[in-house]
Parts: structure tokens; sequence; C-alpha cells
């Protein structure tokens, strides 16, 4: 299903007694340190990810902050309140590695848990996400929690790396190959 088409399909839920929900107002700004320390220890935290088409391959960071810091992990985070869940995830991405975002094609839902946290309250990150894949444009420009990226392309994804990877990763990434994989014989074949 494309994005428009996942759009529309879902539109309804922009709608209320039958009028659209003016978004706007939704939005809110970023919590205090403080507030913010209890939410993630109290909520499951609603988030985004894309894994994304780059230069020939897979785009892959390592996380410079908690949970799964020195590790690698696709782009994606807290989706924002008020902003439609593909507008919040190219606003994250351009922030998160300076790449405009095309194709954004819906992966799935997916559940993580992790037992370290960004706020050392002890508790954990549990997260609730939708996982995205799309192609990215222009230059990479990573920010501050990110570093290292890696280009992962089909033979670089070997059964050993594939091995390193957390399982949320090593799902996508199959998952993410074989729609490369559906579209380069679609596109042989056309």
């Amino acid at each position: 299903m494309t994005s428009s088409e996942v759009r529309k399909k879902y539109l309804k839920f922009f709608e209320e007694k039958g009028h659209k929900v003016e978004l706007a107002p939704l939005r809110s700004g970023n919590l205090d340190r403080e507030l913010h320390t209890q939410a993630h220890q109290a909520l499951v935290i609603a988030v985004h990810d894309v894994f994304i088409f780059y230069r020939g391959g897979i785009l892959l960071v390592t996380r410079d902050n908690e949970p799964m810091k020195e590790s690698l992990w696709c782009i994606g985070g807290r989706l924002q309140r008020g902003i439609p869940a593909e507008e919040s995830l190219k606003i994250k991405t351009k922030q998160e590695c300076g790449l405009e975002l095309e194709g954004i094609t819906f992966l799935g839902v997916d559940r993580t848990y992790f037992s370290q946290d960004p706020f050392e309250h002890g508790k954990g990150t549990d997260t609730l996400g939708l996982v995205y894949f799309a192609y990215g444009k222009g230059t990479l420009q990573l920010d501050s929690l990110h570093k290292q990226p890696r280009i992962i392309t089909f033979p670089d994804y070997t059964p050993a790396l594939r091995e390193k990877l957390h399982p949320y990763l090593q799902k996508y990434m199959d998952i993410a190959f074989k729609k490369l994989d559906e579209k380069d014989n679609a596109d042989k074949h056309s």
C-alpha cells in the first residue's frame, strides 16, 4: 500500500463528528527534563523508524545515547504530537541525518523493549513503533546523537553481520532488502 493510499484509507481518523480535526492545537512543546523522565518511565513511547535506502544500501548509524548506545540502529524516534506520522518522520529524519525522504512505504507496527533508558530512571524503555522504508535524498549530515554511518548493501548483509544486529533490525532489514529485490525485479520486467 502506498503512502497516499494509507493516508486516504485512514483520513477518517482526522475527522471528528464529520468535521476535520485541526491538528495545530494538538502540538506541544518539549517537556522539561523531569516531566519527560516521568513520562518515559511510566508510559509506552510512540515512535517511528525508517530504513532508508541511500547510496546503494540501507543506512544504519551508531547511536550515541540510550537505549542501544554504541549499537547500529536505523533513523527515527519519538512521534511528534499533532503531526501526521509521515510528516513527523520526515522532520525527525531531517534533524537526525539531514536527508529528505521519498517513496515512503509503511512496513509495520512493532514493539521494542530495552533494559536501558536515556534518563537513568532504571525502568528501561518500552516503545510502540511505526516502521517505514524510504529513499533518502540529499547530503548525509548526522546530528550529535548519531555517528559512524554505515551503508549496508545486500552483499554486506552477511549472516555474520545480521547476527550482530538487534532482532528488530534483523526483521526490518530483511523486509527492506526483500522490498528492494522485488522493486529491482519489477524494474527489470517492465
